[in-house]
């Protein structure tokens, strides 16, 4: 009956003018509701402004997540890149060294990639991705294009380490570029960065920025571990004292073993090959 009274209703108010009673009627329900309905209204909405400010804040919410990631994402791309463009300049600088000038003779090169880069204070090593695979032996000079790394000290079936030149135990007899002023590089007991330059007698007329490479001397019954001419590092400071017979010179490194992607090692070309 409801439904049947909503129909005659709605056909009457279709049909019947703009002054017809139905409309006057409908006009007087509305005057008399729209109180209630701004009160309603009033009242629903902090209600609707406080969904909305919820809804509001997850949908943000979400968003800086998605963003936080997405920006994690570029930087992990970033941080890639820019090993691959050290690891390129690296191999360009080796590929570089290898057909110059400086590259000792009488040797092989046996491009190696670096495992693992040099860790510890009291120990300076790297691993190598090359071993007796490669014909590698122990005290086989390890070298880049910026100089000298250090030498082989351990050798496995296809892996074998390096003892660089900032290990305390490092050694190596070298000399003055410019005025050929002998000596030995080692690193200090102090545990500094730096190498000393020992065994410089106080007639020497050394200076800072001086190059000091391997002296490379070679005696019909011995020989120095490492090749004539590889950089070692320059002169970043000296002194002499009056109760010293030697000068105190500190020598900064020329390589940066913190950062080595690949190394060449030195293989002497008059080397017996090993046995099965």
């Amino acid at each position: 009956m409801l439904v049947l009274l909503s129909l005659a209703l709605l056909t009457v108010s279709f049909r019947e003018s703009s002054n017809g009673p139905l409309h006057r009627f409908q006009g007087y329900g509305s005057s008399a509701t729209k109180p209630f309905q701004v009160v309603a209204d009033r009242v629903a909405q902090p209600f609707e402004d406080g969904y909305g400010w919820i809804h509001g804040m997850l949908t943000a919410k979400n968003e800086n997540k998605q963003m936080r990631q997405e920006l994690e994402s570029l930087r992990q791309q970033r941080a890639r890149q820019r090993n691959a463009e050290a690891e390129v300049v690296q191999l360009e600088a080796l590929l570089h060294y290898e057909h110059s000038s400086r590259f000792p003779q009488d040797y092989q090169k046996v491009n190696v990639e670096v495992m693992t880069p040099a860790t510890g204070a009291f120990e300076q090593t790297i691993v190598l991705a090359a071993g007796q695979n490669r014909d590698i032996r122990i005290n086989d000079s390890v070298v880049v294009g910026d100089g000298l790394v250090g030498r082989i000290s351990q050798v496995g079936p296809t892996t074998s380490k390096v003892t660089l030149v900032s290990d305390p135990s490092f050694a190596a007899s070298a000399r003055d570029l410019r005025t050929s002023a002998e000596g030995i590089v080692r690193h200090p007991a102090t545990g500094s960065d730096v190498l000393i330059l020992d065994n410089v007698k106080t007639d020497q007329r050394v200076r800072e920025g001086d190059s000091i490479i391997t002296s490379g001397w070679r005696r019909p019954d011995l020989s120095s571990l490492y090749p004539a001419q590889i950089s070692i590092g320059r002169i970043s400071s000296y002194s002499r004292t009056d109760v010293d017979p030697n000068i105190q010179i500190q020598v900064e490194p020329t390589v940066d073993f913190s950062s080595l992607e690949a190394v060449i090692v030195l293989i002497p070309n008059n080397r017996q090959v090993s046995g099965p």
